[in-house]
């Protein structure tokens, strides 16, 4: 036998023992689900202008976000007066010079059209980018919309003085001008908010009224897009199938034109502010006919029809799902900065929002920081709304609170928080079955548990059988988290998840 052969016997038996330690190592490991985490991308926190490293880049009032082909991000950086790009771990500035500080010590915004290091603008918020990369940006207290090209930063249309106007370029006129969005063909589309109107500007630059009177009238009422009425609409996004979504902002609701008309997507209004025609925002979770809203700001549609909305005064991030209900899928409803799971991570006020695949990013106007979101896009997790905590411990399992009597409340044993284990495995879809031998299987589909009735980790409790929270988390694959703020236990995912 040659020695070439010896070596492939060898090698033969090696690569035979690593499979069989693989597939011992894979599968006798519990499968995890994934923890879905919010994190700071970007941002010190110090309200400043600095570009480099990611976390010790500086921002000031962040607000509109967009996103290229490549996933690089850009950020219309509002108090900078500034275009920013977040690209290979480094933060950039696309555009915008310096104008001075004013008596506050704010950067002074400014208008001019040129070079991009010498371009200036006035406290921009929406941007977007179209197929060719060409960026667009809403610059807001100029009243214009500009567009950055081949190095150079041009006014595509507006004044700069704020009216209602329809034309071609800078005959049109606008006033404060927030969102953006782009079709399949390169129209652009502007949430031109104190006119409480949707505007359209072609390739050619001619303006045009897309949905709204044009009375500056703000209102609410659905229709035909010449009679729709909005309130200080503040920004827009397309969908695949080339419907237009809108944050009716002073409306709380969530709008929708689709087939020449303009519908209510999700939301419900509250009442009036007195002295004011903006509806009272609130917090509600639920079907879209009753969700409610507050003040939200940034939207951005999924691939598969989810709808996205950061809700600025209510300090979340919701989602409007494909089956008619608006979840939360972060923020405790509490102003601040806390990184971590989505249980317990805090945001202050998310303005701008934009997806690139499994991940979220947010522009927080108040902590000037640009988050990220982790998500599987098909499987949105809602965060869970806890009650308000009591001496009991709360159970919640996938986002809903498991209502538990008398003999399987939880209980601390040995510094051990004890639940009962056919509840929560039935809250997460497996079926429990007992053996005569007191072995518990706990099964999902093709996968199987199995727990020994002679298990240490396991308690007996009024009749019902009770197992550890960190033995459950590791034996079902479950993410699960203590929230000691609530006196809350979270149970996410499970077998095959």
């Amino acid at each position: 036998m040659s020695s070439k052969s010896h070596i492939s016997i060898a090698q033969a038996l090696l690569i035979g023992a690593l499979a069989i330690f693989l597939f011992v190592f894979v599968f006798s490991q519990p499968l995890q689900a994934e923890e879905l985490s919010l994190r700071i991308m970007a941002g010190s926190g110090q309200v400043q202008k600095l570009d480099g490293l990611l976390t010790k880049a500086g921002f000031n009032t962040p607000y509109g976000l967009a996103v290229d082909s490549k996933g690089s991000i850009y950020v219309a950086d509002s108090y900078n007066n500034t275009v920013r790009v977040i690209a290979n771990g480094i933060v950039g500035t696309v555009a915008g010079s310096e104008n001075g500080k004013d008596s506050y010590g704010l950067p002074m915004g400014g208008y001019a059209d040129g070079a991009v290091s010498e371009a200036k603008f006035n406290r921009p918020r929406g941007i977007v980018v179209d197929a060719q990369g060409i960026i667009y940006v809403a610059d807001t207290e100029n009243h214009v919309i500009r567009k950055i090209a081949g190095g150079k930063v041009t006014t595509l249309a507006g004044t700069g003085k704020a009216g209602y106007k329809n034309g071609i370029g800078r005959e049109a006129q606008f006033d404060t001008p927030s969102g953006l969005a782009v079709d399949k063909v390169g129209n652009v589309y502007v949430a031109d908010t104190l006119n409480n109107v949707i505007r359209k500007i072609t390739a050619s630059g001619i303006v045009s009224t897309y949905a709204g009177k044009g009375t500056g009238e703000a209102g609410f009422l659905n229709g035909s897009t010449t009679q729709a009425l909005f309130n200080e609409p503040a920004d827009l996004a397309f969908d695949n199938k080339d419907n237009l979504y809108i944050l009716d902002s002073g409306n709380q609701l969530i709008r929708l034109i689709t087939g020449g008309k303009v519908e209510t997507l999700a939301g419900s209004q509250g009442s009036l502010i007195a002295g004011t025609a903006y509806y009272q925002g609130s917090y509600r979770n639920g079907l879209i006919k009753d969700a409610t809203f507050n003040f939200p700001k940034g939207l951005t549609v999924l691939e598969n029809g989810t709808v996205i909305i950061a809700d600025t005064w209510n300090y979340r991030v919701r989602a409007i799902l494909p089956t008619g209900k608006v979840i939360t899928l972060a923020g405790t409803g509490k102003s601040g900065r806390t990184e971590g799971n989505i249980e317990q991570a805090i945001i202050g006020s998310p303005v701008g929002i934009v997806s690139y695949q499994n991940n979220l990013y947010l522009a927080d106007s108040d902590n000037n920081v640009i988050w990220q979101l982790n998500i599987n896009p098909d499987a949105l997790m809602a965060r869970p709304d806890y009650d308000e905590p009591t001496p009991e411990v709360q159970v919640w399992v996938l986002g809903k609170r498991l209502e538990l009597n008398q003999g399987m409340k939880p209980y601390l044993a040995q510094d051990k928080t004890m639940l009962p284990l056919r509840a929560i495995a039935e809250a997460l879809g497996c079926t429990v079955d007992w053996s005569k031998d007191g072995t518990i299987t706990v099964t999902r589909g093709d996968l199987a548990k199995a727990f020994r009735a002679k298990d240490t980790n396991l308690q007996n409790s009024n009749g019902h059988t009770m197992v550890g929270l960190r033995y459950l988390a590791e034996n079902l694959g479950c993410a699960v988290d203590w929230v000691p703020a609530y006196r809350a236990v979270s149970v996410m995912g499970t077998l095959g998840e």
